[in-house]
């Protein structure tokens, strides 16, 4: 059994268009997840369904290939477009290969109860398989859910809240706890909402940490200075691995959300994952430390303090 974190979800190829240009690079909500969780970590692992045409398989090189597929189908690609306030428009949308993944995929041998089993977005109904499988052969492993607002329709905010209900941690934005609950509000939001911990995260603001229990907690961010903003693609994906693996290193809330808070705004310095594969921290307070260096002035030098070459 592994003291881990796994990530669940796709991998695919991304044709991203923005104010800056265009980019096809490496994308999906698991793999975003999973290198961010990589910058604290080591024990992360990746469980997806990658198709033999998939070009980018450096960036699997990571990550241990026990939990990875490969599939005749063509991988999974999405085609996005955002605007010039970073709203995305899915002009398409190819599942191929990442149709495959499923319950079934799951090492339930693996996981013990130091584990977190985090699904990134893919179909509520097979999201609901997975937490039931988990739930009955390792209840104690933890387990993490991130909704989609691409997923908030009809049947589905039934599934999704009712997974919520099961969770060990739940974690979409504002837009997508209002969509789910169908209210015009937060507040009213997190009333309706149950789970074990509720996370909503609110972009640059930080999150609310609303526990089963009844306590609400507003966790405001460490703003970054960040001279351009380059590509928010996975940017909320990216929040929920740095997040996961600053709790379970820490078990702190508050350092958990501001580490995810900054991961995530570095990845947005960059395309893809270009600001965040050589990105390595041995502790979160190292990224804290980090982030008085950029206000102090210091950013060249103290973001090669940081980089996995240096041990």
């Amino acid at each position: 059994m592994i003291d881990g974190i796994f990530f669940v979800g796709h991998v695919s190829i991304d044709k991203i268009q923005n104010v800056n240009g265009s980019s096809v690079q490496p994308g999906g909500a698991a793999l975003y997840a999973a290198v961010a969780a990589k910058t604290l970590l080591e024990n992360v692992y990746l469980i997806s369904v990658v198709g033999r045409d998939y070009p980018f398989l450096n960036i699997l090189d990571i990550f241990s290939r026990r939990y990875l597929r490969m599939s005749k189908a063509p991988s999974t690609r999405f085609n996005i477009k955002y605007d010039e306030t970073w709203e995305a428009e899915y002009l398409e949308a190819k599942y191929g290969s990442g149709l495959n993944i499923s319950p079934s995929l799951i090492p339930v041998e693996s996981l013990s109860s130091e584990s977190i089993l985090h699904i990134s977005p893919i179909s509520p109904s097979k999201v609901k398989r997975i937490v039931e499988l988990i739930r009955e052969k390792k209840p104690k492993t933890k387990i993490s859910v991130n909704a989609w607002i691409g997923y908030i329709r009809g049947e589905n905010k039934r599934i999704l809240r009712e997974i919520a209900q099961e969770a060990d941690f739940f974690i979409l934005n504002d837009s997508e706890a209002k969509a789910l609950t169908d209210t015009g509000s937060l507040t009213a939001a997190l009333k309706i909402l149950k789970s074990r911990m509720l996370i909503v995260t609110l972009g640059e603001l930080g999150a609310i940490i609303s526990r089963d229990d009844g306590e609400i907690q507003v966790v405001p961010a460490l703003r970054v200075p960040i001279e351009k903003v380059i590509d928010t693609t996975g940017a909320g994906d990216t929040w929920c691995g740095s997040f996961l693996a600053a709790y379970k290193q820490t078990g702190d809330l508050m350092k958990s959300v501001i580490a995810a808070s900054i991961i995530s705004s570095i990845k947005c310095t960059g395309w893809g994952f270009s600001k965040l594969l050589n990105l390595k921290f041995r502790k979160v307070d190292d990224i804290i430390e980090y982030v008085i260096g950029l206000k102090e002035g210091g950013m060249q030098k103290k973001i090669l303090d940081y980089i996995v070459k240096q041990e």
